[in-house]
């Protein structure tokens, strides 16, 4: 099963600070993550379809309470930025 990522890692980390930055992703660490198989959901870092053959990460956005889906790498990359924040 592929895991690489979609986008180059420095793509991904510089998603990851400008969405935390504006606001569009919570400066939070995840306690509770689904994941399974790809749904067809669009990763909310890498802007990518989740597909059948990837694994799609789910955590809920604490301020709103809706879904975030994420591939592995792109979960990763979000969750450094927020513990580098979070220090």
């Amino acid at each position: 099963m592929p895991t690489e990522p979609v986008l180059p890692q420095a793509e991904l980390r510089s998603r990851a600070i400008e969405r935390i930055e504006n606001g569009r992703l919570p400066l939070a660490i995840s306690t509770h993550i689904d994941a399974g198989y790809g749904a067809g959901s669009t990763c909310v870092l890498c802007d990518q379809t989740i597909s059948r053959e990837k694994i799609e990460y789910d955590v809920i956005d604490p301020r709103t309470d809706r879904s975030l889906s994420f591939h592995l790498a792109c979960h990763l990359e979000w969750q450094r930025e927020c513990a580098l924040r979070l220090k």
